[in-house]
């Protein structure tokens, strides 16, 4: 049989490792499901950064056929004259992440391009030159990162062999992407904590990486990423050394579709785990105050023991509860004040009975209780759990009750004034009261907004995507011209105009564009600024987001009639276009277009054309306007009028800080 003393060593032994075996539990746990949390974001980055370069290389491709198209027929002369130049700034002027765009002949020598460039130049001893040169199979190729010869900067080209009729080589076409644009957009996209985002070809070639570090040219096959592209060519989840600095990394990667060419982010293990450190913290504060109390208690017990042995029963005993009395205070006071923390909110909950014992302000500010009510006995946990939510706490207890505290879950309070209250919901046990844990409420608003606003973002770009690629689309069905040369010339004009609208949106986050702006920038290709012809009169006005593109299609087609059969086809021809906006109700936007000086109107045109279908579907119905076409003798009068509401900003709205149509026109536009 034990004696006391030796009985007391034993509880003092137990009072250090049983708080420690539940701390290392809970660590344990909650360091995996850190892991997962942190992986799930490592893997929505990986698929963010694959769609954006997957997008940029397909832009790529699209405008290497682009400039195949212009020059298949052309021999090296016509390819050399200044119009091809010419059209390849043009192509390359609206598109920011490309650098540059060149065609060259059969022995390597720049013929046209996008910048100057030095004539004797050649690219022959480039790796996506040699490659088209020696193998005719070898398809659109994507280069190494080089340093631009003409433009001086860091690039990637995506290069196309250009055959003649019988098969011969006769050069190349490629355009330069710069990795800088990818590293820019990975840092944009990346999470808020240290991170590697790399772009790499399929044989290892670093193309961008960020941060860029003093990382090689090249990945071995021996690197984390290479062998599990080894082990998983399309995409996968992995974890490994870095062979550039050493770090232990957990990264996704994924094939960009067909391209030869992976993107990769990864996060450091240490990094992932700071959160799991965090909370360490406060699950440790609550272990070392529950072992202190156990170690405290023991620790006087022993010693009392030790005097039992020594002195007289009945003194003992009253010095021991002295003793006991005065840790359990110096135990609660040091539990209360964790307690009473308001960095999260805190409870006792008894798992047998289903009542909360004890409750902190900050919960009881969470759910809009009060003290007073807690105190009364009417607050109530399932009173401020709305139903939908009952049966998973009631899963939580039960689980509880099993093993003595439940998985985090998350789950909502609902106030007395009808609001909601997103919380995680954790617990762990009551160190020496069984069957009671102190349950954890942590509120995840401020999470939940984020979620929503990146959702509302990724909405809102799909949106905006779609709607493009529908105008895009219907300018291509419904386009008529009486030969290829007509026709691809008005789809690349239209084109053009809709890349010109969805450039100045981009300028402003979507928020709008300048009406002035928007107008001189769809009207600029059909004019030259030395002759004068056209005038453009009104107030500031800036143009919704929703209504940019249909107006700049339709200013479009009208230049573009005006440019083939109207005023400016004449030098004497005039164009005068003016707007305003119209008090109410409704307010409404009046824009007048005027021709005169044109060839003489003799009768208005039987058939309707595709700019008259886009100026009905665009203005009419889409934003719910009307057009009017007045044929006169001296030159074709439209009046559009728009509503206000739908086609004005918010801040130019009337009533919210719009600028009167009386006020004094924006410097007149003439060319």
């Amino acid at each position: 049989m034990l004696s006391a003393t030796r009985f007391q060593q034993v509880i003092l032994i137990a009072a250090v490792l049983v708080p420690a075996a539940v701390f290392g539990t809970a660590a344990w746990w909650n360091r995996g499901e850190v892991l997962r949390e942190s992986t799930a974001t490592v893997e929505r980055t990986a698929s963010i950064m694959h769609e954006h370069v997957a997008r940029v290389l397909d832009t790529a491709s699209l405008v290497l056929d682009r400039v195949q198209d212009r020059v298949e027929t052309m021999d090296d002369a016509e390819v050399a004259r200044s119009e091809v130049s010419d059209f390849l700034a043009a192509v390359n002027a609206p598109l920011s992440q490309i650098v540059s765009v060149w065609v060259a002949d059969a022995r390597g020598y720049v013929l046209a391009g996008s910048h100057g460039w030095d004539r004797s130049t050649s690219i022959a001893d480039r790796d996506f030159f040699a490659v088209q040169r020696d193998d005719p199979g070898t398809g659109t190729y994507v280069s190494a990162a080089f340093s631009g010869r003409a433009t001086a900067v860091s690039s990637v080209a995506v290069s196309r062999r250009r055959p003649a009729s019988d098969g011969r080589f006769l050069g190349t076409v490629h355009v330069s992407l710069n990795p800088e644009y990818f590293v820019h957009f990975f840092r944009e996209a990346s999470p808020p904590f240290p991170h590697v985002a790399l772009l790499v070809r399929s044989d290892g070639a670093l193309l961008a990486r960020n941060p860029a570090g003093n990382a090689p040219r090249r990945l071995g096959p021996e690197s984390a990423l290479m062998s599990a592209v080894a082990r998983q060519p399309e995409h996968g989840l992995s974890r490994g050394i870095s062979t550039i600095d050493g770090a232990d990394r957990i990264f996704a990667y994924r094939r960009v579709g067909q391209w030869p060419v992976y993107v990769s982010f990864g996060a450091d293990v240490d990094v992932l785990l700071r959160r799991w450190r965090g909370n360490l913290r406060a699950y440790g504060v609550v272990t070392l105050a529950a072992a202190l109390t156990l170690l405290g208690t023991a620790w006087l017990a022993l010693r009392r023991a030790r005097a039992a042995e020594v002195a007289e029963a009945a003194l003992a005993r009253e010095a021991a509860a002295r003793a006991a009395a005065e840790t359990s205070q110096a135990a609660e006071a040091r539990f209360r004040g964790v307690f009473e923390s308001r960095a999260v909110g805190m409870s006792v909950f008894d798992l047998a009975t289903g009542e909360t014992l004890l409750c902190n302000d900050r919960l009881l500010e969470m759910t809009g209780g009060s003290r007073a009510a807690f105190e009364a006995g009417t607050w109530d946990w399932r009173r401020v759990t709305p139903p939908e939510h009952l049966a998973r706490d009631e899963h939580a207890v039960v689980e509880a009750r099993a093993r003595g505290w439940w998985s985090p879950f998350e789950k909502e309070y609902e106030r007395p004034d009808g609001s909601r209250i997103p919380v995680r919901i954790s617990s762990a046990p009551l160190p020496g009261e069984p069957g009671r844990v102190v349950v954890l409420v942590e509120d995840i608003s401020e999470q939940r907004e984020a979620e929503m606003r990146r959702d509302l973002l990724m909405r809102e770009v799909d949106h905006r995507a779609k709607n493009a690629l529908a105008t895009a689309r219907a300018a291509l069905r419904l386009t008529r011209a009486p030969d290829l040369p007509s026709y691809i010339e008005l789809v690349d004009g239209r084109i053009t105009a809709l890349a010109q609208a969805l450039a100045l949106l981009s300028q402003t986050q979507w928020q709008g564009v300048d009406l002035g702006t928007l107008l001189r920038g769809e009207l600029a290709p059909f004019l030259d600024a030395s002759r004068g012809q056209v005038r453009l009169e009104g107030p500031a006005l800036t143009i919704g987001a929703n209504a940019v593109q249909a107006l700049a299609m339709a200013v479009h087609e009208l230049a573009t009639n005006a440019t083939k059969y109207g005023a400016l086809s004449r030098a004497e021809g005039r164009l005068l276009l003016r707007w305003e906006v119209l008090a109410g109700p409704p307010a409404r936007l009046r824009l007048s277009w005027q021709e005169s000086g044109g060839p003489p109107v003799v009768e208005p045109p039987k058939d309707s054309g595709f700019g008259t279908r886009v100026l009905e579907a665009t203005l009419a119905r889409q934003l719910g306007g009307s057009v009017e076409q007045h044929w006169e003798a001296a030159g074709l009068r439209c009046e559009i009028l728009l509503p206000a509401a739908r086609v004005l900003a918010a801040a130019e709205a009337p009533g919210q800080g719009s600028a009167p149509a009386s006020s004094p026109a924006v410097s007149p536009a003439t060319a």
